[in-house]
């Protein structure tokens, strides 16, 4: 197995793997265009894991150098035809990782999804005791997360739809 860059040899294979394996997020021209997009205030880069030529997982990350940051913002793998977010893709993390750390960026960013925590399913009230009191109900992707260095810091609320938050996830980079 190797990890390649995205670019214009392999978008067209990434994007269909994004919409074969997740179509509820994805369709191919979607995917194609949230790959290339170079619209963005930010700076897109990413990485695919290939088998004999096939990607079967991706990182796309936006760069912004402002922030010192890098923000995962989307990921997935092919687990014989299972959508998965966990320990499938810890080398393309961690080759986020060392391009963030070679940038110089002082953290990388991800934001997840309320499904299965304590948070979900409700408004939020106090932001900070929400945090604080934030906890797992055996949400393998939120404990991987953790377990990989990550910790949550805020909430983006409503943003997957009402009373479905997003979940602000940093790891520092200077350690």
């Amino acid at each position: 197995m190797e990890i390649c860059k995205i670019g214009t040899s392999n978008v067209n294979s990434v994007a269909k793997l994004m919409a074969d394996i997740k179509p509820d997020w994805w369709d191919f021209e979607g995917a194609c265009q949230q790959l290339q997009d170079v619209s963005m205030l930010a700076k897109l880069v990413g990485w695919c894991m290939e088998k004999d030529g096939k990607p079967l997982g991706w990182i796309l990350c936006a760069e912004f150098e402002g922030y010192s940051y890098l923000s995962i913002e989307n990921l997935g793998y092919d687990d014989h035809g299972i959508f998965v977010m966990e320990q499938q893709l810890e080398p393309l993390l961690n080759e986020a990782e060392k391009y963030a750390r070679e940038k110089g960026y002082r953290n990388l960013k991800y934001v997840i999804g309320s499904t299965d925590m304590s948070c979900h399913g409700r408004p939020l009230l106090n932001y900070a005791d929400e945090l604080r009191n934030l906890k797992s109900h055996h949400r393998e992707h939120f404990d991987y997360f953790i377990d990989y260095g990550f910790y949550p810091t805020g909430f983006i609320p409503h943003c997957y739809g009402e009373n479905y938050h997003g979940i602000i996830m940093i790891k520092s980079l200077l350690f």
